[in-house]
């Protein structure tokens, strides 16, 4: 049975990255994390020992807001990311380095302000519309409650839209020319093949926190319609997963260190059923903070944000399904590594 081989493709305007260039890579970086635009770094040595000359040095072939894709992995590289270049780092000296970078297309999202006003739209509406500004195709997941009104108030597209997942537990993300406004994908079960510590990490550490802020989340706002408070409740039994935990991550710090309730203010509240979401997404992010890790193994492309994996080897308890926030995949002189940061809600 032969070795893997680390790999990696680049296809620079929709052609495989020119012969002379691709000799020139040192090193290849993406890095993604959960509602940010995924980043691509590739290092070129400037260069050519054969003739003394420089190389690409006159930027013919390279330029910002060139599409990009980036593959890597094990003998057959995967597709790890599409985006355009969006700077063009130079550095002349003993050893000359060009470093270009570039974001995945939701960074297109953080161009520029607006002041708009929404009317009678859902989030998913809202979400639809500034993808399609963007040249985006819009994945979205029907958010249900109709808006009288919302005002985009001197924000980008990507801050307003962040604010408005927030208050949903929704996430925000580009699959290539697909701009994915979600429900939080934490509670999905596991895709890829199980991990053990022994024998696929080279690396990994945890720590639990005791949780001392949302063990039970009321959201209050006023009923402009019923002229009457509005108060929705979360706390324990409202979990979206405890990642295969037997308890979640309130329930035991609650036993520890007692109850931790918080009370938020909401403003333009439509109705109970809008209350109720604002609490349980409230409940629900902040209960995440429970269990987080970071870890490293060896180049694994199937590793990215947004993805849950069960990680093995730790013991009973902290052995279970983690989510994936963020990942760093590099590949160098050195080899193919992956670093990852995973959370999880229960134990």
């Amino acid at each position: 049975m032969g070795t893997s081989v680390a790999n990696y493709k680049i296809e620079l305007n929709g052609s495989k990255l020119s012969p002379e260039l691709t000799a020139a890579v040192e090193a290849v970086t993406v890095e993604d994390e959960l509602n940010l635009p995924a980043l691509f770094s590739i290092q070129l040595n400037m260069v050519n020992s054969a003739s003394g000359m420089w190389r690409g040095t006159d930027l013919g072939s390279l330029k910002p807001g060139d599409p990009l894709k980036l593959s890597l992995g094990l003998d057959q590289p995967q597709p790890m990311i599409s985006g355009e270049i969006t700077s063009l780092d130079l550095n002349f000296g003993e050893h000359s380095v060009l470093d270009i970078r570039g974001y995945d297309l939701l960074h297109r999202l953080r161009s520029g302000t607006r002041s708009k006003v929404f009317l009678k739209k859902k989030d998913s509406d809202i979400a639809a519309e500034i993808a399609k500004e963007h040249g985006l195709t819009p994945v979205v997941e029907d958010t249900g409650t109709v808006h009288p009104y919302l005002f985009q108030n001197n924000q980008s597209n990507y801050e307003f839209l962040l604010e408005r997942a927030a208050l949903l537990d929704y996430e925000l993300y580009a699959d290539d020319k697909k701009l994915n406004f979600v429900k939080s994908r934490s509670v999905k079960a596991p895709a890829l093949p199980e991990m053990s510590f022994k024998k696929d990490f080279e690396r990994l550490n945890l720590e639990l926190r005791a949780l001392t802020r949302g063990s039970q989340v009321k959201v209050k706002g006023w009923d402009v319609k019923e002229k009457k408070e509005l108060v929705a409740e979360a706390k324990t039994g409202d979990e979206t997963t405890k990642m295969g935990g037997k308890e979640s991550g309130f329930s035991l710090s609650a036993k520890a260190v007692g109850e931790s309730p918080i009370a938020i203010m909401a403003e333009n509240l439509l109705d109970m059923n809008e209350a109720k979401v604002r609490a349980a997404a409230a409940y629900n992010s902040r209960l995440r903070d429970f269990i987080a890790g970071e870890g490293m193994c060896w180049g694994n492309p199937q590793l990215r944000a947004g993805q849950t994996v069960k990680l093995l080897g730790m013991g009973e308890r902290f052995s279970g399904i983690y989510y994936i926030v963020s990942t760093v995949h590099k590949f160098d002189s050195k080899g193919y590594t992956t670093t990852f940061k995973v959370k999880r809600t229960g134990l």
